[in-house]
């Protein structure tokens, strides 16, 4: 072998060797570059998870509102059970302690007849009471029930015999049937709102004629 193929073999074989060895510095690069770009991910990660805590702790402390869960939305169905007990099960069923389940702290009540306008459980069912003072064997039955989003509309018809004082009428021991419409609003499961229409002209002539039925 002379020496310009000696030299020819040398230097490939060198130039072997420095490709080998950049091969590997490059894969040790990237390797490098693979642990940094995780690192930086748990930074980030870390990063805003603290972000979160940071802002959590500063509305706590400021009392800025939490998100809160709302109270359970009611189906149709239940929204008129609601609102068939304020006539069945307290005067149907004689059982006033409901109302303490099915109102709002304060009911806001429009109806004629001289009571607050807003009352809570305890004063409407000293109302009712009223009624049945008059009619001790007043009964609700049911026409119609309606619902549309928090409101319910009950069509009944009503029948007493009345036996005790009901306004400026004393007792008649007469029978009277009346209809009424009424109209309540609620949230959250409860009676916040009420209208209330009667034919109170009807049932006052049946009381004070010769006409009852």
């Amino acid at each position: 072998m002379d020496a310009r193929e000696a030299w020819t073999r040398s230097a490939e074989k060198a130039s072997g060797v420095q490709r080998h060895l950049v091969g590997r510095q490059r894969k040790a690069a990237g390797r490098l570059r693979g642990k940094e770009g995780r690192l930086m991910r748990y930074l980030c990660v870390i990063v805003a998870l603290l972000g979160v805590s940071v802002t959590f702790g500063r509305a706590v402390a400021q009392g800025e509102a939490l998100p809160s869960s709302e109270c359970p939305i009611k189906t149709p169905v239940e929204n008129a059970v609601i609102a068939r007990a304020w006539h069945d099960e307290v005067i149907n069923r004689r059982n006033p302690a409901i109302l303490q389940d099915i109102l709002a702290s304060d009911v806001v009540h429009h109806a004629a007849g001289g009571y607050p306008k807003v009352m809570n459980a305890t004063g409407i069912a000293a109302m009712m009471g009223d009624f049945l003072t008059a009619f001790p064997d007043l009964r609700y039955t049911f026409d119609q029930f309606i619902v549309q989003d928090d409101y319910v509309v009950e069509r009944y018809t009503a029948m007493g015999t009345h036996q005790g004082q009901f306004g400026d009428l004393p007792p008649s021991g007469r029978t009277a049937t009346w209809t009424g419409i009424n109209i309540f609003r609620l949230k959250c499961g409860r009676i916040v709102e009420v209208w209330s229409e009667v034919d109170a002209v009807s049932r006052r002539q049946q009381l004070t004629s010769g006409s009852a039925r």
